[in-house]
């Protein structure tokens, strides 16, 4: 499997198809079908693939009037163009819905366009156009430009980074003064206290945090402040109680503020805090750069959390050294595997809480090249989680020790004649018509309905279970 790193898995062009334009485009520029609104349908849909957003005719055909333009790759996340000035740099960030070309125009004049395309590549922003057919190709008429999703979210933080507000030595004072005699915070303060006078506002070398951004930090240390002084640990703290304290100019938190705070408490958010918010747990040899903060889930103990709100916001995932991606279903056996090197080292592994959501299914589907596995209960619920994430992704999860030599074994789990009976009845139905590498197994539960958990099995495939998983990277 060749390394490689993952672009928009989370963002712009989620769902969407390219629109070649040969000739008109900087070869690092990507045109893609305008989406079309997501339908409000459930999250966990047991059949069908993720919702379509492109745009079609009645007779299924593509329609591609307009397009927008995006980055195909960015070098570095959240990372502002060096070609621009301050001037520009502002007024752009200043975009609170969108600007129209005649108004960039105006602003840059001649170098409209080139300046346009600098913000495109470097993930700022999406530029919408017409596309008209013409005898030799095609005409492209730029309409209004907008911030991406991530840059639209965090616009205000890098705006006072740019405009160089507020004074450095004064919120560094007074951020030091926040952390006195927090003691799980005494690394953070000695580190501010030892940045030198005069020096730009930045987050200090060697933050846990994550960042660089001196307000995606200091709001990040706010947060964390008040969390340990109101005794955040015990779990019984709100995100928004939380924001409301600590956060000056807004009470709502973004992606780079969650992760920063995570990372400072070492907690994942959801654990820190409560929130309406879903998060997918993973550990394993991937790095998320979400606007200015990195987020390691190799390092992360004991995993990291990755917000769903988050995944329709540009981010960055670099996964060079992911072999394969393992869904487990059960909770207890995701902190097992959590905990062997020899499993994380090379494989992502996730928590797919039953059966996957629509945010999992997106997540998952950014793994394209890579071998996708799921270790769940033998039980016909098992069988069919692999059934339902197969058929939305449209391609094989190779399932990983549920054979029927594992099921027979036993212990069975204790269930209600109710129970025994759904079981029966949908592995009967998976026999089939199910993933064909379980057709046995369902085959096998079908007349008695019985299910042997995930958490009886540890003994038997812990210790080997890293040599199956390398057996299916090739």
């Amino acid at each position: 499997m060749n390394a490689h790193s993952l672009e928009f898995l989370f963002g712009e062009s989620a769902g969407r198809i390219e629109v070649p334009l040969p000739g008109l485009l900087p070869p690092d520029v990507k045109a893609f079908t305008v989406p079309k609104p997501r339908a409000d349908d459930d999250d966990e849909l047991e059949l069908g693939a993720p919702a379509d957003r492109v745009r079609r005719d009645r007779k299924g055909r593509v329609k591609v009037r307009q397009v927008d333009l995006l980055a195909s790759s960015r070098s570095s996340s959240f990372a502002l163009p060096a070609t621009l000035t301050k001037r520009d740099l502002v007024w752009v960030l200043s975009t609170k819905t969108e600007r129209r070309w005649s108004g960039l125009v105006t602003q840059f004049e001649d170098r409209a366009w080139p300046s346009t395309m600098d913000l495109v590549r470097s993930g700022v922003a999406v530029v919408r156009c017409t596309v008209t057919a013409t005898k030799t190709g095609f005409d492209l008429r730029p309409q209004h430009l907008r911030l991406t999703a991530g840059w639209q979210a965090a616009r205000l933080d890098h705006l006072n980074e740019v405009t160089g507000r507020p004074d450095p030595a004064t919120a560094r004072a007074e951020l030091q003064n926040l952390m006195t005699n927090i003691v799980e915070l005494a690394d953070e303060c000695l580190l501010l206290a030892g940045v030198e006078q005069g020096s730009p506002l930045r987050a200090p070398a060697g933050t846990r945090a994550g960042t660089k951004v001196w307000s995606v930090y200091e709001d990040a240390v706010r947060a964390a402040c008040y969390w340990y002084l109101h005794e955040g640990a015990n779990g019984e703290l709100t995100a928004k109680d939380v924001a409301s304290h600590a956060f000056r100019d807004s009470k709502r938190w973004t992606p780079e503020r969650e992760a920063a705070f995570a990372n400072i408490v070492n907690k994942s958010f959801t654990e820190a805090v409560k929130v309406n918010d879903v998060e997918i747990l993973m550990r394993g040899p991937l790095l998320w750069h979400v606007g200015s903060v990195i987020a390691d889930a190799h390092t992360s103990e004991p995993w990291i959390g990755l917000p769903a709100g988050g995944l329709g916001l540009l981010g960055t995932v670099d996964t060079t050294a992911v072999r394969g991606v393992l869904v487990i279903e059960n909770k207890d056996t995701f902190e097992q595997i959590c905990q062997r090197t020899d499993v994380y080292d090379r494989w992502l592994c996730v928590w797919g809480k039953g059966y996957a959501s629509r945010p999992l299914v997106a997540f998952l589907s950014g793994f394209a090249e890579l071998p996708i596995a799921a270790w769940c209960d033998l039980d016909a619920d098992g069988v069919g989680i692999i059934n339902n994430l197969s058929v939305r992704l449209g391609r094989s999860v190779e399932p990983v020790c549920m054979g029927v030599e594992f099921w027979r074994t036993g212990p069975y789990r204790r269930q209600t004649p109710s129970e025994l009976e759904r079981g029966r009845a949908r592995a009967t139905t998976l026999a089939a018509e199910g993933p064909l590498g379980l057709r046995a197994l369902a085959e096998a539960i079908a007349p008695s309905g019985e299910g042997r958990e995930q958490e009886s099995m540890y003994d038997d495939v812990l210790p080997t279970l890293s040599k199956v998983l390398s057996s299916l990277e090739s």
